[in-house]
């Protein structure tokens, strides 16, 4: 008897379309630029002894609001088909933390 041949098993690739969505990138963009504008602030509050100037607070609350939009954009880019959802995991985490470090600056800094 002889040996069975061996079954060789075809090699097969699968091509995929995933890309990074556009709404996981503005929400990744809002939590940096936020967590940069909070950062600022925090540097000119220090340089300025306390005293910081008046327009801070505008920068705290746009900031706020890039932070709830970034929080938005993350939500519906989850529901997107065929992403990459490590930027929108990213960019959710991110602007949660600045939304609640700026909450927590305005609540308990002043």
């Amino acid at each position: 008897m002889s040996k069975p041949k061996k079954i060789h098993k075809r090699k097969s690739f699968m091509f995929t379309s995933r890309h990074y969505s556009m709404m996981s990138i503005i929400s990744f963009a809002m939590g940096i630029a936020s967590l940069g504008g909070m950062l600022a602030s925090i540097l000119v509050a220090f340089s300025k002894k306390g005293e910081a100037p008046a327009h801070l607070g505008g920068v705290g609350l746009f900031g706020m609001l890039g932070n709830i939009v970034g929080v938005i954009a993350a939500l519906r880019s989850l529901n997107e088909r065929d992403i990459f959802k490590w930027v929108s995991y990213a960019g959710l985490i991110l602007n949660a933390a600045g939304l609640l470090l700026w909450l927590a600056l305005i609540l308990f800094g002043g």
